[in-house]
């Protein structure tokens, strides 16, 4: 019995040698195992610089570079209306008047007291030559002369302000007012507007304030005239940016003397920026994994590295990178379908550009 079980101890101390032997052997250089994984064949592209042109796209509210909602500075009853909706009226023409009556009264009352103090005054200087009357009494006249002045510039004002003339050459809005109607101080009356030249005010991001000068072309158009284009020019930039959006103000001017365009209008403004010199690839090298984008690197030693990048703006069957490549790297554009990360590849590209460098 123990001489069975010596010799089924012999027995599997001998396999385990025998496996021993094996390992240490394939250690040595003997081939074992699966044949390791061939290359992939593929073709590669390089990172170009590309000169892109870039344009912005932008709505905004017209309104006209002059532009009034006229009030009255005094309360009364309009007497007189000189003007129609839609005329165009040149700087201080009439446009209005209202009841004058007071006013008026109030004027030649002024202008009366004026006449008799000034008169007043003549015969206190002849007077203190005479010696009748003292310096003190001549200077106590002047001032009342002083006053009566100022009374009288005062009524004149006030009369003048019944009378509302255009504070600008314009075009008159809808005229809702009727002779007869009694209107209060700063009460709405008409609107004027000059629509020779209109402005498009515009919120640009922050990221674009580099761009922004004068020189840059500007473009708009309007539902309104969706055949027609409007050539604007940048004018002015606001001095700071909103907090809360990031955008800063920026104003366009159109000119407008064929008077297609009203204030209030919707306007759609394309701003072209002077071309960027960007890093663009074909589109095809893109892999898509979710929000985010991968392309596969091939380094000098033809192993292919799954590299994420972020992309910009697309160009024709291109697009550009802002960030993961350089100039000159070289990624793989076909035979993305057996790609992984750290697959060994045979560019097919490079060696057909070796081969056209050594035929020369």
């Amino acid at each position: 019995m123990k001489t069975k079980a010596l010799i089924t101890a012999l027995v599997v101390i001998g396999a385990a040698s025998v496996f021993v032997w094996q390992k240490n052997s394939e250690a040595a250089g003997q081939p074992s195992g699966k044949p390791s994984r061939p290359a992939i064949a593929v073709a590669t592209s390089q990172v170009e610089a590309h000169p892109v042109s870039r344009s912005l796209s932008l709505i905004g509210n017209l309104k006209s570079e002059h532009s009034v909602v006229i009030a009255p500075e005094v309360g009364g009853k309009i007497s007189a209306i000189y003007v129609n909706a839609g005329e165009q009226v040149e700087e201080g023409a009439s446009l209005l008047t209202l009841d004058t009556a007071k006013s008026q009264a109030a004027l030649a009352e002024a202008q009366a007291f004026h006449k008799d103090e000034l008169r007043k005054l003549r015969e206190y200087s002849k007077l203190v030559q005479r010696g009748a009357l003292t310096k003190t009494e001549l200077d106590a006249q002047q001032a009342s002369v002083d006053v009566a002045k100022a009374r009288l510039d005062a009524a004149t004002a006030d009369f003048n302000d019944h009378h509302i003339k255009a504070p600008f050459s314009g075009t008159v809005g809808l005229v809702d007012i009727t002779r007869g109607q009694l209107v209060s101080s700063g009460e709405a009356l008409l609107n004027l507007d000059d629509l020779s030249l209109m402005q498009l005010d515009i919120n640009v991001p922050e990221q674009y304030f580099s761009d922004l000068n004068k020189d840059i072309k500007v473009t708009a158009r309007s539902k309104a005239w969706r055949d027609q284009v409007f050539n604007g020019q940048l004018t002015a930039v606001d001095s700071r940016v909103n907090n809360d959006t990031l955008n800063l103000r920026a104003r366009i001017n159109i000119d407008n003397q064929a008077g297609l365009l009203r204030p209030g209008m919707m306007m759609e403004a394309l701003l072209d920026f002077a071309p960027q010199i960007s890093s663009v690839i074909p589109v095809q090298a893109i892999e898509y994994s979710g929000t985010k984008r991968f392309v596969y690197l091939v380094g000098d030693d033809g192993i292919a590295k799954r590299t994420e990048v972020k992309l910009g703006a697309r160009v024709d069957n291109k697009v550009t990178v802002e960030n993961g490549l350089a100039l000159g790297d070289r990624i793989v554009v076909q035979g993305l379908v057996s790609m992984r990360d750290g697959t060994k590849v045979n560019d097919l590209t490079a060696a057909k550009s070796a081969e056209s460098g050594e035929g020369k």
